[in-house]
């Protein structure tokens, strides 16, 4: 019974993954950041998110391969989106980080998705938002427990 709710559930999440992927890609168009490819915004978005990375991070969370990673991540710096902190410790590691004009993409994105989304969420009432909201506290909730535990 337990497999069938968690099978449930995680389909769930995939086809909202699906549907936030569509509205994200469509809102970054409308931004009009075609001097960074869809690829690269998810770079710049998942920086954003962990706020600074290893490259070797960022290449697993995109999954795409180091090599690949490395010519996107210098690509990114020289076009001033992302920046590397050299590790004080030690001079082999560096972070990357978001520089302003990359943070800017990101928000300005992030804010086209809100405004796209709440066009699309208007014509739900008060108890139905309050249901979604309550429904996404506690989904984020759940996982991050989950994976807080499981890296422990």
């Amino acid at each position: 019974m337990n497999d069938n709710k968690i099978n449930s559930i995680l389909k769930q999440v995939i086809i909202f993954n699906d549907i936030y992927e569509e509205v994200i890609h469509s809102s970054f168009k409308k931004n009009k950041h075609q001097d960074v490819s869809k690829l690269e915004f998810k770079m710049l978005q998942t920086v954003y998110r962990h706020q600074r990375l290893m490259i070797s991070e960022i290449s697993e969370l995109l999954d795409i391969s180091l090599p690949n990673c490395s010519r996107y991540v210098k690509t990114a710096i020289n076009e001033g989106y992302l920046t590397k902190d050299i590790d004080a410790l030690d001079k082999r590691i560096y972070y990357i980080s978001l520089s302003e004009k990359g943070k800017a993409i990101v928000e300005q994105t992030l804010d086209r998705f809100s405004s796209d989304m709440s066009v699309q969420l208007a014509d739900l009432d008060a108890r139905e938002l309050d249901r979604l909201d309550e429904s996404f506290a506690n989904l984020n909730s759940a996982l991050s427990d989950t994976l807080l535990n499981r890296s422990n």
